[in-house]
């Protein structure tokens, strides 16, 4: 069992769907609308509202769905600019490139440069919306040796993850 997908609210799905495509997903379908009862049920959308969904792949199985609402809702106020929760992380090959390839398409760094942690590199970064994201070159565990250290003596040094 793991992580099945994250639904995020954009603005523009596909100026959204090219920004995840670029750090490696891929549509899984055509991008369904749903409208009128439909939205109401799933969404909870006030009457006369559509939202467009689409579904994208990574290729370890998980996924993001992606969400545009005309209108939005009341209650899909603005992300906060300067929250880093929620987040979003992606594992992927090279950060560098990924940060490289979500810049391209949008993205904007929250950090001024990847950081170390233990073996992993990782940094934060805004998708083209204001959701933010965590990309890593390895697996959350990696992550929680370094954050939490596993049962043994308390660690001679801070317990805060190193940097660069």
């Amino acid at each position: 069992m793991g992580l099945h997908h994250l639904g995020v609210r954009v603005a523009d799905l596909d100026r959204a769907t090219a920004f995840y495509r670029a750090l490696g997903a891929t549509p899984l379908a055509e991008p369904l609308t749903l409208g009128g009862r439909a939205a109401g049920l799933a969404m909870n959308a006030p009457p006369g509202t559509s939202v467009r969904i689409a579904l994208l792949g990574f290729p370890d199985g998980s996924g993001v769905e992606l969400f545009e609402f005309d209108p939005l809702p009341q209650w899909c106020g603005p992300p906060d600019p300067a929250a880093r929760l929620p987040h979003l992380g992606i594992r992927v090959d090279d950060v560098d490139a990924a940060l490289a390839a979500a810049e391209a398409a949008g993205g904007r760094r929250l950090w001024p440069e990847p950081s170390h942690w233990g073996p992993l590199r990782v940094i934060y970064l805004a998708d083209p919306d204001g959701t933010v994201l965590e990309l890593l070159d390895g697996p959350l565990v990696e992550v929680a040796k370094v954050i939490v250290p596993r049962r043994g003596p308390a660690p001679a040094a801070s317990a805060q993850p190193p940097t660069s």
